[in-house]
């Protein structure tokens, strides 16, 4: 099963919660939280760490600090092999999510924190733009130095300071 298939079938399963908007929330936290450390993605990437260790690390750092659904299809990810592409995963369930909102995903990536004025100004001329309402999904990355990066779907605005200073590299190494 393709992992964009595997993420439709948790965005499915997760719809039919009585608390979905709450799993959801919980799902996206964790994969993306693994997904940000590099040691702890590591062991899901390792094939001879058995897949009943991950699920037995998982139950014990999260025990009920989460759903019990929320758990079950983190040990459901894990058990059948899907634990190195959480990334993926959480992108493809991300845009299911907003997808059935009736709403676009626009993935932003700042060099710092985006309000809540900036983040809703940005709803605004993304929906003027498409034509239908935008959720955000905000990426704070410092090494882009300034500006912002926006992806809906496959068009990407890119106004990053270090994607300018790479243009003028590439142009002066090129004479």
């Amino acid at each position: 099963m393709s992992t964009k298939s595997f993420s439709k079938g948790l965005v499915e399963i997760i719809g039919s919660s009585e608390n979905s908007e709450r799993v959801e929330s919980e799902i996206l936290q964790v994969f993306n939280a693994i997904a940000d450390h590099k040691e702890a993605l590591d062991v899901f990437r390792n094939f001879g760490v058995p897949a009943e260790k991950k699920i037995e690390a998982m139950s014990n750092l999260l025990g009920k600090r989460v759903d019990s659904l929320t758990l079950d299809l983190i040990s459901l990810t894990i058990s059948q092999g899907y634990g190195d592409n959480l990334l993926e995963i959480s992108s493809f369930v991300s845009e299911y999510f907003a997808e059935n909102r009736g709403a676009s995903l626009a993935k932003v990536v700042s060099a710092i924190e985006l309000d809540d004025k900036t983040q809703n100004s940005i709803k605004r001329v993304l929906k003027k733009k498409f034509g239908r309402k935008v959720e955000l999904q905000v990426e704070v990355d410092e090494s882009v130095i300034g500006g912002l990066s926006v992806s809906v779907g496959e068009r990407t605005f890119d106004g990053l300071v270090s994607s300018r200073l790479q243009e003028v590299k590439s142009v002066l190494e090129g004479r």
